[in-house]
């Protein structure tokens, strides 16, 4: 147990670090290592990336508020549908089976790989006044955030800031922060599902809290004083190795 609390912790806050400094969070580097690395069930891998994302959130979150770059009130009109689609999402998750979760979380990685490859950026709406369709189309939207939050153990980050900066007009800074914000309280709800359901093992939470609060605190700070283009290519060259062995492992091909 000794060792795989200490595995636990070096791959969160390992994964922390990285996905922090490319603001990404970490989550999609915290399943497949769990899961491929530690041999960790992949039911079980969400459930502890999920809960350490609660605290990679909340670090960042700090970091955005100190410098006004939150919009509360809409991250939390935002969070509505948001937290209704992370109860969703884990509720769905527990009841697919593991190679099903393996191909989706592979596919979702080759989306992911490319973006942080092509460095795809979103051009602001630059919207002076929020019309009632853009924020019924965002609030829509946000839903199927949490959804993918609550159902892979990620933050949803790289939905929830195209959703505020393409249909809301959110300056991008601020959709990250209040991403953030939105992050901390979605992956809440969707670890409140996984431990009711007895699949958070708790014997490993404290690692996984520490490990991405303290990931997340170095990471910040790594990025603001480092060059992440090449950490970027690399990170999204390593998601796509990824994505084929989860893609590979759930259709019973072992890679």
């Amino acid at each position: 147990m000794l060792s795989e609390i200490i595995g636990v912790f070096i791959v969160i806050f390992s994964s922390a670090v990285l996905g922090s400094m490319i603001g990404v969070g970490g989550g999609f580097l915290i399943v497949p290592l769990l899961t491929l690395g530690l041999g960790i069930p992949i039911h079980n891998a969400i459930a502890l990336s999920l809960l350490s994302i609660i605290a990679v959130a909340s670090s960042a979150t700090i970091t955005y508020a100190s410098s006004g770059y939150i919009d509360y009130k809409l991250g939390l009109i935002l969070e509505t549908t948001t937290v209704l689609g992370a109860f969703t999402g884990a509720r769905i998750c527990i009841l697919l089976s593991p190679s099903i979760l393996m191909i989706t979380f592979g596919v979702l990685l080759i989306y992911v790989g490319y973006r942080m490859i092509k460095k795809i950026e979103f051009k602001e709406a630059k919207l002076r006044e929020l019309p009632l369709n853009r924020l019924s189309a965002g609030i829509i939207s946000s839903f199927f955030a949490g959804l993918s939050s609550g159902l892979l153990g990620i933050g949803g980050g790289i939905l929830k800031v195209p959703i505020m900066v393409l249909i809301l007009g959110m300056p991008t800074r601020v959709a990250i922060g209040t991403s953030e914000f939105m992050i901390s309280i979605t992956s809440a709800s969707g670890s409140y599902v996984y431990y009711k359901a007895g699949i958070l093992n708790t014997a490993l939470a404290g690692s996984a809290i520490i490990g991405g609060f303290l990931g997340a605190q170095l990471g910040s700070r790594l990025g603001i004083k480092i060059r992440v283009e090449l950490i970027r290519m690399i990170f999204g060259f390593i998601m796509l190795i990824f994505s084929m062995s989860m893609i590979l492992r759930g259709l019973g091909i072992w890679i």
